[in-house]
């Protein structure tokens, strides 16, 4: 079973998230609230699927620092960015940082099933 790790400042986004994929089949799921809890936990859990929110304060995409670090601690894992961030040159970004998806917030849910599904 694949171990999941979801990466949001809103803690409603975080259970929200958690419902919806643990209906989907998967049921070991971890919890980010900041950038440094994301990296630890990654370093220490390694999750083999990162979902992750792009803005984790007020003023920056910390988001764009996790995906970085992840990719370099390790380069397989499969990284879903989440974001409200709708400007395509910010998902180009991303996906040339190694993120595997890009969904908008709001996102429909059977998308993000279907995207996990392919992670499985």
């Amino acid at each position: 079973m694949k171990k999941i790790l979801i990466v949001d400042n809103s803690s409603y986004m975080r259970m929200f998230v958690k419902k919806i994929i643990e209906k989907g089949g998967f049921h070991n799921i971890l919890e980010a609230a900041d950038k440094e809890d994301a990296i630890e936990r990654f370093k220490i859990e390694k999750p083999d699927i990162v979902i992750l929110d792009l803005n984790m304060s007020e003023s920056t995409m910390d988001g764009i620092d996790v995906l970085t670090d992840i990719m370099k601690i390790n380069p397989e894992t499969v990284v879903i960015i989440m974001s409200a961030v709708k400007h395509e040159n910010v998902k180009n970004e991303c996906i040339a940082l190694g993120a595997k998806s890009y969904l908008s917030k709001p996102f429909d849910t059977e998308i993000l099933l279907r995207t996990l599904e392919e992670y499985k």
